[in-house]
Order: C-alpha cells, then structure tokens, then sequence
C-alpha cells in the first residue's frame, strides 16, 4: 500500500456524519508484462480495474463490515396514553459499518517523489462503530468481450487502525506529502495544514505516558500478483 489509514472518529449511525480515515488509505498497483519486468505506467490501460475494500477485524480472521444499528434493537416502547409499555417485536436493522464510497477506479497520478504510478484512492471511508480494524482491498479486472467474467485477482491489507469515540478521539494527523500531492492534480482529498491532536494527558482517564501513537510491526510494503493472458499485476 502507498499510504495506510491511522486513525478515524466513529462517524454513529447518522447517515450525514462522515468522519473520514485519516489519512485517507491508497493503494499502489504495478504491472508486470510477460517477461516479468515492470511496465511504465503511462503504458497501462487503466480504465479497466478497481478495488474494492471492506472492514475487518486487526487479527483479519473476521468480517466487520456488517453491524446492527443499537436504534433498531429490541426494547420497551410506550403504548398510547398509558403507563405501560410493551415489547418491539420488530427485527434489529444491519447496516454497513463501512461507509462512503468503498470501491475506486484507477487514477493516473504522480507521487511525492513526481514518479508516475496507478493508485486507487479512498478518500470517503467512515467507520460507524469504535474499535481496532484493518481493510482489505481486493483487485479486479472489469469484464470484457474477452473475459466476459470478473474475478478476485489480487488482495492486499491495511495496518491495523483505531477508530475513536468523540471524546477519546486525539484528532487528525498533518496531511501526508501523497496527499498533498494528489490535491495539487485535482483530487479532492481535504488538506490540513497543522494537526489537530489532542494528548492522551488531556483526555478523561488519560495517561501522560499514552501520548506516543502506538507502532505495529507489520510489513508495509506488500507486493501479490496474478497471472492474466501472460502478464501480471501487483496491488501494495
């Protein structure tokens, strides 16, 4: 992956509050032809793949992208002009507890560096609930004439993220130099100058010693392939 998600604020179960993650998770695509070296990318028909992504538990052996809404859960409901209440019978509600828009299409794009690369970009994800995530991103080649069938070709996933209760939330992170650069070509990614964060010290039941983001060690760079009609293509 070019750019892993940090942290996020629970955006609820309101359907206009989107709290975004931060920074926004980009993945890297790089095609090999079929001597296996890489190909430039300006050589690439790009129109043809996407990437999806969906919520999962940090040990990935769990999809969380589901979630019943607490609103809609079993309870007492008052009966008309009187003191008693009976039980709602009716069924609890799921919901994506991954919102906004979870699949990209390729962007053409320079980096940080003004190196030319394929990304797919995910600037409009929120999570409803609090807790310890991770996404995976599935690759897929949009059907043709020619394989009128679209498969899974390639998955890859994020690090392990937090997202926080408002009052637990330490805000957001400075906007990253990829950001900032893929603002400058016309995406709209929102770009903060100064960061927001809030010391754990200052937070109900905060601890000084807290204020340090914790650091996984999991491999950030992480290349899967897939043979097509000779080829191959790798997402990270």
């Amino acid at each position: 992956m070019a750019q892993h998600p940090i942290r996020a604020r629970m955006c609820g179960f309101g359907e206009k509050d989107r709290r975004p993650l931060d920074p926004p998770p980009v993945v890297r695509l790089r095609v090999r032809d079929e001597n296996g070296d890489y190909m430039q990318s300006e050589d690439v028909e790009v129109w043809k793949f996407v990437v999806s992504a969906t919520l999962w538990a940090p040990h990935t052996d769990s999809d969380r992208s589901i979630v019943v809404n607490p609103n809609t859960l079993p309870g007492p409901v008052p009966t008309y002009q009187s003191t008693s209440a009976v039980m709602s019978l009716s069924e609890p509600v799921k919901v994506r507890n991954l919102v906004g828009t979870t699949v990209s299409n390729a962007y053409l794009l320079k980096d940080e560096n003004d190196e030319m690369n394929i990304f797919f970009i995910f600037h409009d994800l929120s999570v409803r609930t609090e807790g310890r995530f991770r996404l995976k991103f599935q690759f897929t080649v949009i059907p043709s004439e020619e394989a009128p069938r679209a498969f899974v070709e390639s998955v890859t996933w994020s690090t392990p993220f937090d997202v926080y209760s408002a009052k637990s939330f330490p805000g957001m992170t400075d906007s990253t130099e990829l950001s900032r650069a893929f603002a400058a070509q016309g995406i709209k990614i929102t770009i903060r100058k100064n960061s927001r964060i809030r010391p754990y010290s200052s937070r109900p039941g905060g601890n000084p010693e807290d204020d340090r983001y914790p650091e996984d060690d999991y491999d950030n760079e992480v290349d899967m392939d897939y043979p097509a009609s000779g080829s191959g293509h790798g997402i990270r």
